[in-house]
């Protein structure tokens, strides 16, 4: 017969349920050396480091409040963040070579995309030539040597 796997959290509970008289005792103990010589509850770590982290709470809601405070106020004719971007792409189809903007989030990576005039799916991402001589929006031409651009031959920096 197969043996279960023991309850680790029952287990626990069972422990704190044994020893909890005990831990009772002892703080009611710890509590009356307290009332004596109230020098002592610096003594405890746990006083110490449970008054120090709900300090430091407070200092920082407090940090929080003034900063909100003191900054200036959000404009009204802000717009809010954006969240897409448009994307160049042109036709890799053999004889279509139409060139569109698409809009998506942020980070897409979903090419190749659905040409808006032939309809196949060979629209890739373009990039402009920074070439002062060419200037176009191109698929660059991937070799194992670096990436090329297919008009003037200017060689694109690698890709971070």
């Amino acid at each position: 017969m197969a043996q279960e796997k023991p309850n680790k959290l029952a287990e626990w509970l069972s422990i704190v349920r044994e020893q909890s008289p005990t831990w009772r005792e002892a703080v009611r103990r710890w509590a009356a050396h307290v009332m004596e010589d109230p020098s002592l509850i610096w003594q405890n770590a746990v006083v110490r480091y449970v008054t120090y982290g709900l300090a430091g709470i407070v200092l920082l809601v407090t940090v929080n409040t003034i900063m909100r405070a003191v900054s200036p106020p959000v404009p009204q004719s802000a717009k809010p963040e954006a969240v897409t971007a448009d994307y160049h792409v042109i036709c890799t189809a053999g004889n279509c070579g139409h060139h569109f903007v698409i809009n998506r989030r942020f980070g897409f990576n979903g090419f190749p995309v659905t040409c808006s005039q032939c309809e196949k799916e060979t629209g890739s991402q373009a990039i402009k030539c920074p070439q002062m001589t060419c200037q176009r929006w191109v698929v660059p031409i991937e070799t194992e040597t670096g990436r090329y651009c297919p008009e003037c031959d200017y060689g694109f920096p690698v890709k971070p």
